[in-house]
């Protein structure tokens, strides 16, 4: 008797699974294909594709505190010249309780991903999320979640860089949602910073998913500060109908790219967007405008702004995946001076390239799992 139950003992430790942290895979496959009209470097026109396969893998454990440990390890493959590597998306470790929740490492500016969705869905991120004086990512930042108080709730998030002179940049965001109403606003600053511009990108970084040199580093960048401010609201109606509006302004001071701060003191750039969309069955529709203000450098007013007019339709193929079509279309007030954008890329491959019009129109497919 006693060898038999040995025997089972020892059965069951051999074969019983270990408590384990649970972890999910999730993320989603973008196909796009694009014509694009009046290339700065390319003639009239030029056809284009890009695949972006986004993989998030997510864990959390329970504490014997009640309080919960959550990391997060993204990638977005098969884009160039960006995220090459895992980890260089998001790569973090949190805590969360009901106090709310705390992020330690590299992660998404929570401004930026307002900026990026919902405000500057349907094709609209280009000139809003991706144009500015924000950041994209802060390579070693701290960031605070709040609980939510009555549709109520904000976030904070600091980032001392690589610790070189006083280099530092934080942010503080806010958003309140009821019913079919939701209001954001966001606040950042970054000082400092050695890749100062008005490409949105990862605060003080030479590449995605690192901090990089700043003032007193190899790079030897003297004293300067980007300020960025947002605020908007959406309304989604029962009948399937969303409306949307934003204001951001954009601060650039000191030492910062010609192309974009050639005076002693600041320069400003205005941007403002209206959004409508409906929905019906398997039919999306979406129509924008975006209008890119005129900068304005030590209190003289360049003629530099910019209308965009934006439209996309999608359709379902299925719960997870859609067809999509959208088109963007450019008007410059100055052919050779497309606000302070120090790229051609940065307008669709057209800023700055003696043209008044520039259009991209693009297909696509996406979907999630």
């Amino acid at each position: 008797m006693f060898k038999r139950i040995l025997m089972v003992s020892l059965l069951a430790t051999a074969f019983a699974a270990p408590a384990m942290a649970e972890v999910a895979i999730s993320g989603s496959a973008e196909m796009d294909f694009f014509y694009r009209t009046n290339q700065a470097s390319n003639g009239d026109g030029a056809f284009g594709q890009e695949i972006a396969i986004i993989v998030n893998i997510d864990g959390k454990d329970k504490l014997d505190s009640g309080d919960t440990l959550k990391w997060r390890l993204a990638q977005k493959v098969a884009t160039p010249s960006r995220y090459d590597s895992f980890g260089q998306r998001e790569a973090w470790i949190g805590y969360e309780g009901g106090w709310g929740e705390a992020r330690f490492g590299n992660q998404f500016s929570n401004q930026y991903l307002t900026l990026d969705w919902p405000y500057g869905a349907q094709g609209q991120g280009n000139v809003w999320a991706d144009f500015g004086a924000h950041n994209v990512q802060y390579a070693n930042a701290v960031s605070y979640f709040s609980p939510n108080f009555g549709g109520f709730s904000f976030q904070a998030q600091y980032d001392l860089g690589s610790g070189n002179s006083d280099a530092n940049a934080y942010e503080i965001t806010a958003n309140y949602a009821v019913g079919g109403l939701r209001l954001d606003a966001g606040y950042s600053e970054s000082k400092n910073s050695a890749t100062m511009s008005s490409e949105a990108y990862v605060f003080g970084g030479s590449a995605w998913g690192t901090s990089g040199d700043f003032s007193g580093g190899t790079s030897n960048v003297g004293d300067n500060k980007a300020r960025a401010y947002n605020i908007g609201a959406i309304y989604s109606f029962d009948n399937g109908f969303n409306v949307a509006a934003s204001m951001k302004r954009n601060e650039w001071t000191g030492d910062v790219d010609n192309a974009i701060h050639a005076g002693t003191g600041k320069t400003t750039v205005d941007q403002y967007l209206v959004r409508a969309g409906y929905t019906t069955g398997k039919h999306n529709f979406n129509l924008g405008y975006q209008r890119v203000a005129d900068s304005e450098t030590d209190g003289v007013t360049a003629n530099d702004g910019m209308d965009v007019i934006n439209a996309q339709y999608n359709y379902a193929l299925s719960k997870n995946t859609s067809a999509f079509v959208q088109a963007r279309h450019h008007m410059m007030d100055n052919a050779n001076k497309t606000s302070v954008m120090h790229g051609a890329w940065q307008l669709d491959g057209a800023a700055n390239g003696g043209k008044d019009t520039a259009t991209r129109i693009l297909v696509g497919t996406w979907t999630g799992f």
